[in-house]
């Protein structure tokens, strides 16, 4: 298993129906299935370094963002089609005033004046919010279904500026959208929001994860997760090693990867924690991909 190599530093795996797509730190992308086997070519379809993205039905859906340029894209891949290399780094730079330049093979790009984050896929649609402008909905041909403004927490007011949305969920309550400082927001199908508060944690919010009957699962930055049954529940706080990056929910259990360890919170309750050499960026079965670009058997 360690000599099985992606050829890249990946940052995220985002999981289709029997089909993942693991993003590098240069905008690299690689499709494999189930059993870890490439199903394509590892293609840079835009010279940037990709922020957000996920898979919706048959398309992936990525956003890259080139600071020093000033160049932004949001497009989508058919999954079942072979992604290419676009430009270069050079290309954008000598030609960054020509915004006609867009990621290849994409099925569709739209330039942006504003950076998307918390991608989502609520009920076959796509969810997003666009930093200190507002939260969209759009289907997955790139039309607009509502758009609406973020909302505010008076108890967070003070660093609205720093704040952001980091993902929605479909919940049977409504859309729920969650922002790092720990701002929630329930959303019924248009955008109204029915509910809102403010989870009390001891760190920033980098993910979560839901599961109905199971509750959510609250990754943050430093050394701490926590779970809640409920949004309303006063968050449990569990100490791990470091952060965590990757985390599934399998036969009722939470089951990550992360900062050095591998980690599970079984049905008792219990915390399970080993350590390991590398960085676990993604999980695939019972595979983890380390930051090297390397496949290892979960250690757990």
């Amino acid at each position: 298993m360690n000599g099985l190599g992606i050829g890249f530093a990946p940052v995220k795996i985002d999981h289709g129906e029997d089909t993942h797509i693991i993003s590098g730190v240069s905008g690299q992308l690689l499709k494999v299935d189930d059993e870890l086997n490439h199903i394509s070519s590892v293609s840079q379809p835009f010279p940037a370094m990709i922020t957000s993205s996920t898979v919706l039905g048959a398309k992936w859906i990525g956003v890259w963002i080139e600071r020093d340029l000033r160049q932004a894209r949001m497009a989508a891949f058919d999954i079942n089609d072979e992604w290419l290399n676009g430009d270069s780094k050079a290309d954008l730079r000598v030609r960054k005033l020509n915004l006609n330049l867009h990621p290849s093979s994409s099925i569709w790009s739209q330039i942006l004046d504003s950076e998307p984050t918390g991608l989502s896929v609520i009920k076959n649609t796509l969810c997003f919010s666009t930093i200190n402008r507002a939260i969209y909905r759009i289907d997955g041909e790139s039309n607009e279904i509502w758009r609406a403004e973020i909302p505010k927490w008076e108890e967070i007011e003070r660093i609205n500026s720093f704040d952001e949305v980091i993902g929605f969920v479909d919940t049977p309550d409504g859309i729920v959208l969650i922002s790092k400082a720990g701002g929630f927001a329930i959303l019924n199908n248009d955008a109204k929001i029915i509910g809102k508060g403010v989870l009390k944690l001891p760190e920033i919010i980098t993910g979560f994860s839901y599961k109905e009957g199971k509750g959510w699962f609250i990754k943050l930055n430093g050394k701490c997760f926590a779970t809640l049954s409920t949004l309303s529940d006063s968050p449990k706080i569990y100490k791990v090693s470091g952060p965590i990056y990757d985390v599934i929910n399998k036969e009722d259990e939470w089951i990550w990867t992360g900062w050095r360890h591998d980690g599970k919170l079984n049905k008792m309750g219990e915390l399970i924690i080993n350590p390991r050499d590398s960085i676990g960026i993604g999980i695939i079965g019972d595979n983890v991909l380390t930051n090297d670009g390397f496949w290892e058997k979960i250690k757990l």
